[in-house]
C-alpha cells in the first residue's frame, strides 16, 4: 500500500483551504490573543499537536512540579536548533496552564489524573519587546522585564509598586518580588529573551 492510497489528506488540504498561518507559529501572538485559531483556541491546538515523546516529556515534568506543593522552584531551559519544537512546546504549556481546570484538554501531552488544581502563568516573547518600554499594556508602558513579569503576576498596581526599579538598568529586590508571588504554582514562560538582551 502505497502513501497516496493509505493516507487521507485533512478536510482542508482536499478542499484546498489550508491556511499559510499553520507554518508560521509565533508565541507572542498566542499569549496576546493574536494568533490563528490553529495555534490561539485551545481544543484546536490540542487535535493538532502530534504527541512526540520528547514533548510529553517537558510537559508532564513541567507539571508534576506544579503539582509538588514542596517543589522550591525550578528553571527548564529549552535548546534546540530552528524548527527543534520550541515555540510549539511552549504554546503547549501555555494551554495547559491556562485550561488546567479542564480535565479533557491535552491529554494525549499530561493524563488528567496529579495535574495540579491550578497555575498561575506569566509569558510573554522578548523579540516583541523594546527599549526603553518594553510592552504597553493599554495606557500602562512598562520599561522592563521584570516591569513584564509584574504585570504579569499582579497588573497594574504591581507594576506601579515597582517605581524606578522598573527600569532595564535596575531590579528589585526579592522581598519585592516575593510578594508578587501568589499562593500556588505559577509558571513564568520566556521565549526570545536573547534577542531582548541584545537590543539593550
Amino acid at each position: 500500500m502505497g502513501v497516496l492510497t493509505g493516507c487521507k489528506p485533512r478536510k482542508e488540504v482536499l478542499k484546498g483551504d489550508l491556511d499559510d498561518a499553520i507554518f508560521a507559529a509565533d508565541f507572542g501572538d498566542l499569549t496576546a490573543g493574536n494568533a490563528p485559531a490553529v495555534y490561539g483556541d485551545a481544543k484546536t491546538f490540542f487535535q493538532n499537536t502530534h504527541p512526540a515523546k520528547q514533548l510529553c516529556k517537558v510537559v508532564q515534568v513541567v507539571f508534576q512540579r506544579l503539582a509538588n506543593a514542596k517543589e522550591p522552584g525550578a528553571m527548564l531551559r529549552l535548546s534546540t536548533g530552528f524548527g527543534g519544537g520550541k515555540t510549539h512546546t511552549l504554546m503547549a504549556l501555555w494551554h495547559l496552564a491556562q485550561h488546567i481546570d479542564d480535565p479533557a484538554l491535552g491529554t494525549e501531552l499530561l493524563p488528567a489524573a496529579g495535574r495540579p488544581k491550578n497555575v498561575k502563568v506569566v509569558a510573554f516573547d522578548a523579540s516583541k519587546a523594546g527599549v526603553p518600554v518594553f510592552a504597553r499594556h493599554g495606557k500602562r508602558e512598562v520599561k522592563s522585564l521584570w516591569g513584564e513579569v509584574a504585570w504579569g503576576l499582579g497588573g497594574d498596581k504591581t507594576v506601579a509598586a515597582l517605581g524606578v526599579a522598573d527600569d532595564p538598568e535596575r531590579q528589585p529586590d526579592e522581598a519585592i518580588i516575593e510578594g508578587w508571588f501568589p499562593k500556588g504554582p505559577v509558571l513564568i514562560l520566556l521565549d526570545e529573551l536573547v534577542v531582548y538582551m541584545a537590543t539593550l
